[in-house]
């Protein structure tokens, strides 16, 4: 047999050897079979002799094989989860939002709100409202005041800070609308205002007021808060009137807290952790130590942001005791108190008593706590006393005007004389005092009337024009009108307290001019702070 025979026949029988053990070597061919012995080692020829190397167990790697295809499976499956889960994680984030969507959501997160840094403790019975709303919602807190002058003062500011709120946002989203005009995607931001409000009784008959007020935006899909504010009131307990802090304090008292409060900082914080001219908002000037609430133990002073500590830290509350501040109270709040830097007007009657309308008048003047001055016919105070004595017991200045309003320059010396002399006389009659100011009927007036009449001469520089219109709102507005031109500090406007019309104005007038910032005074004070003299006889002032 030829060696090549030999060859193949042993080529064969490795063939037939591989088929029968199939079942032991997985039905691999010759050629995986002998990569699989190549990689253990196969045989080596040395000296014509045969000897076998280190063989490998192919059971051994047949098995480890399937295993290492098995790990590589189990590889895959996990990779391809973790990029399922990590696809799944990246769409909720793109797509969800910690913003608000329903009344639901956003009344959670108004309670969130409330539970949060306060600037003062809600004592006593509270009420929560909400009203969610896209894009702008409202939540307030608030302790409830059975005083319904009060609350109905604190209604009315919180409307105020509200309205405001409203204006300012739904100006900037139009802005912001306008900027994204070619932005098909464009959504209005979602943005909330959260409202807390409590009262402060003290024990000198005042009642202190505050609203802290949090505004949030929509900002990268959460809701962001943006400025916080604080907002004090004072009022008297007794009739629900604004009253300002030098009726609650002794007229000294920002000098005290100005002494109290330079000291207070300097040794409560580091030198760099206090705000650049920090100083200048603990100084007794006029616009400092405005914002506190009193209550029977303590004054808690509010600082605005940035102007003691960084801007970071927000509003800053001092709490302090009475007893610290020693002397700074009053032991009854002070019933009128005039700021002679302060806007004032005097509000001016002529032509009463008038019955029905003058009851009014004298009512919304009560309460508010402010005066007028009344200038009395003589025969009408003889018919109705008791509205001259209620005006001066309100502490109105008594004018007079004559005794049945005639042209006091068309008559006699005497008749003129006598006109206002028995007008005099009754209105001393009806409340014990005599009439301090003298107002010519029609303004018509000379040098002999004046001198006769033996008071201060009464004009006017603000005619409303009531008698004529008899329309409260034309009223109001002439008023308003002065004041949008910044023409109305010092002025005297007149009324007449006849009409009902007036009486309706006086209404409406009182509490906005107070909203604004004016002391409502009499003639004779607004004459003494803004002339700067006491009034004179005989002569005449406008």
């Amino acid at each position: 047999m030829s060696e090549y025979e030999k060859h193949s026949m042993s080529e064969k029988n490795e063939e037939e050897t591989l088929e029968e053990n199939a079942d032991e070597t997985g039905g691999l061919t010759k050629e995986e079979l002998d990569e699989i012995m190549a990689d253990g080692g196969m045989m080596s020829r040395s000296g014509g002799n045969r000897r076998s190397a280190p063989k490998s167990n192919p059971k051994q790697n047949l098995k480890k094989e399937p295993k290492q295809k098995k790990l590589r499976r189990v590889l895959l499956i996990v990779f391809l989860v973790l990029l399922v889960i990590t696809g799944v994680i990246a769409a909720y984030a793109y797509f969800s939002t910690n913003v608000y969507q329903d009344d639901a959501e956003f009344k959670n997160y108004a309670d969130k709100q409330f539970r949060g840094d306060q600037l003062f403790e809600l004592n006593g019975k509270t009420e929560r409202t909400y009203e969610y709303g896209s894009p702008i919602s409202y939540a307030a807190d608030y302790t409830v005041i059975d005083n319904k002058e009060i609350e109905a003062f604190r209604k009315t500011q919180i409307d105020k800070i509200t309205a405001e709120y409203k204006d300012a946002q739904e100006s900037a989203e139009a802005q912001r609308a306008e900027e994204n005009k070619d932005d098909k995607n464009y959504k209005a931001p979602a943005e909330a205002l959260i409202l807390s409000s409590a009262a402060f009784s003290s024990d000198n008959g005042a009642v202190s007021i505050a609203i802290s007020a949090k505004e949030s935006q929509e900002q990268k899909k959460d809701m962001v808060d943006t400025t916080t504010s604080i907002y004090t009131y004072l009022v008297s307990e007794k009739t629900g009137s604004v009253i300002y802090p030098e009726q609650m304090f002794v007229p000294e008292y920002r000098q005290i807290c100005a002494e109290y409060f330079a000291k207070y900082f300097k040794e409560t914080y580091k030198s760099d952790e206090l705000a650049e001219g920090w100083e200048s908002h603990v100084t007794a000037d006029a616009a400092n130590f405005n914002k506190f609430i009193v209550s029977e133990k303590f004054i808690t002073f509010y600082f605005d942001s940035g102007t003691i500590l960084d801007e970071s830290e927000g509003i800053q509350a001092v709490k302090v005791s009475k007893t610290d501040l020693n002397g700074i109270m009053r032991e009854k709040v002070s019933e009128r108190y005039i700021d002679p830097n302060r806007p004032m007007v005097a509000l001016t009657y002529d032509d009463g008593p008038g019955d029905a309308s003058e009851t009014r008048i004298l009512d919304c003047l009560e309460q508010n706590g402010v005066v007028a001055t009344f200038f009395y016919t003589g025969s009408r105070a003889t018919k109705r006393p008791d509205q001259v004595k209620r005006a001066k017991s309100l502490g109105c200045e008594m004018g007079n005007h004559s005794w049945n309003h005639p042209q006091l320059t068309k008559i006699s010396a005497d008749q003129a004389k006598e006109q206002i002399t028995k007008t005099n006389n009754a209105v001393e009659a009806a409340c014990g005092s005599a009439p301090t100011v003298f107002r010519p009927c029609y303004g018509a007036t000379n040098d002999s009337i004046n001198a006769m009449a033996q008071m201060p001469v009464i004009m006017w520089t603000v005619d409303t024009l009531d008698w004529k219109t008899k329309d409260a709102q034309k009223t109001f507005d002439c008023v308003k009108a002065k004041a949008d031109q910044g023409k109305l500090d010092g002025k005297i406007v007149l009324m007449h307290s006849i009409h009902e019309p007036t009486a309706g104005a006086t209404e409406k007038l009182i509490p906005w001019l107070k909203e604004n910032g004016y002391q409502l005074v009499t003639v004779s004070e607004l004459i003494k702070y803004k002339k700067g003299e006491d009034p004179q006889n005989g002569k005449v002032y406008y």
